[in-house]
């Protein structure tokens, strides 16, 4: 899976009560809630693998291709409307609506002209 991590060390639990354990520097781990001790040299060959899903992490650019995404579908369900072209003068444009500020704000209509192509967006 791509999303796997493989490290050779990671975090150690007490296999008595759970909690995590410590390298007490002399390579013995120690457990500080219930005192368990282990040799440091069981763990030496110990692959920790961590699985993450992407969505765990959102970045800004996740999210702008998510919105991307968002537009081209709606671009597909587009209505038609009789509003003049401000570039040719056509009659009709095409035109979504998409919320893209808060959800107190209104939402940005996208308009679009089947003529000439010529695109714009006005916040509502």
């Amino acid at each position: 899976m791509d999303n796997d991590l493989k490290i050779s060390s990671g975090p150690i639990f007490c296999h008595r009560c759970g909690t995590l354990m410590i390298n007490t520097g002399d390579d013995v781990l120690e457990c500080l809630a219930c005192n368990a001790k282990k040799d440091a040299a069981e763990y030496d060959d110990i692959i920790i693998v961590t699985k993450s899903n992407p969505k765990s992490f959102p970045s800004k650019l996740r999210l702008r291709r998510s919105k991307i995404q968002q537009l081209d579908r709606y671009k597909e369900e587009s209505a038609r409307i009789k509003e003049k072209c401000p570039n040719c003068g056509n009659d009709e444009m095409n035109y979504h609506t998409m919320q893209l500020r808060s959800a107190d704000e209104g939402q940005t209509v996208f308009y679009h002209c089947p003529s000439c192509g010529h695109k714009f967006s006005i916040n509502s």
